[in-house]
């Protein structure tokens, strides 16, 4: 079996636990809300973090070693699957619509081959390899290639609420913004946006798909912030005002 074909089992072995997960949560279980333990990504997790790492670990466990938000390690392989079974997890405790899951598939090397996102509040998922970067409905497959969107008028700032200086520089300048609660989902929205902004330390389970599918976008980081653009006049003003002005 050749590279292309592997990957193509791979991100269709992803839309399966995806969409299974998906309609797991269509009925609603109390279960999904009773707190378990702390997980190895240092949050508690939940009823529903278990249940959807072990849909994806069944699904995905034939592919290499997971590398889990929840359970740290499972299995063995020399391909390396990068899991946050559930990225926005206090927004699904809170009925809030924007959560998801992130999947990120590399070689034993370290070179990725495949991101999938999926917002499962919606059912829009976003698939990238090498091949495509592509977005659709998760029920339907219909998939569409993602575009640069022309005219943003909004950026999303995630975890707004660790600051104050930039969100008075972001003030100041009166640039608008949102802070919706999901890294990964926000990452995939990169090209849609006007910028994505993320404050503090970026985990592997929250970015590494996403981060995938910002490739050949506009980028600069620190140690506490990451700008990510689109559109090279935003990106150079926004630079400007986070990281030259005083």
């Amino acid at each position: 079996m050749d590279h292309e074909d592997h990957c193509t089992l791979f991100v269709e072995a992803a839309v399966k636990a995806n969409r299974e997960l998906y309609r797991r949560i269509q009925t609603p279980d109390a279960s999904f809300y009773e707190a378990l333990q702390v997980g190895a990504g240092g949050d508690v997790t939940h009823g529903i973090d278990q249940l959807s790492e072990d849909i994806f670990a069944d699904h995905l466990g034939g592919f290499g070693k997971i590398i889990s938000e929840e359970s740290g390690l499972i299995g063995s392989g020399d391909s390396i699957i990068t899991l946050d079974p559930l990225d926005g997890s206090d927004n699904f405790l809170s009925g809030l619509p924007y959560y998801g899951t992130s999947v990120a598939w590399e070689n034993e090397a370290g070179e990725m081959l495949a991101g999938i996102v999926t917002n499962l509040a919606t059912g829009r998922i976003y698939i990238k390899t090498k091949k495509r970067y592509v977005f659709g409905n998760l029920e339907s497959m219909q998939l569409y290639s993602v575009t640069p969107r022309a005219n943003p008028t909004v950026g999303i700032y995630e975890r707004v609420y660790r600051s104050f200086e930039n969100v008075n520089k972001l003030k100041r300048a009166k640039v608008k913004y949102r802070s919706p609660g999901a890294i990964a989902l926000s990452l995939a929205l990169a090209a849609n946006v006007s910028f994505v902004i993320m404050e503090g330390a970026l985990r592997d389970f929250d970015v590494k798909a996403g981060l995938f599918m910002c490739e050949g976008l506009y980028q600069h980081k620190t140690n506490d912030l990451t700008l990510i653009c689109h559109q090279e006049n935003i990106f150079k003003r926004l630079k400007t005002i986070l990281f030259e002005d005083d």
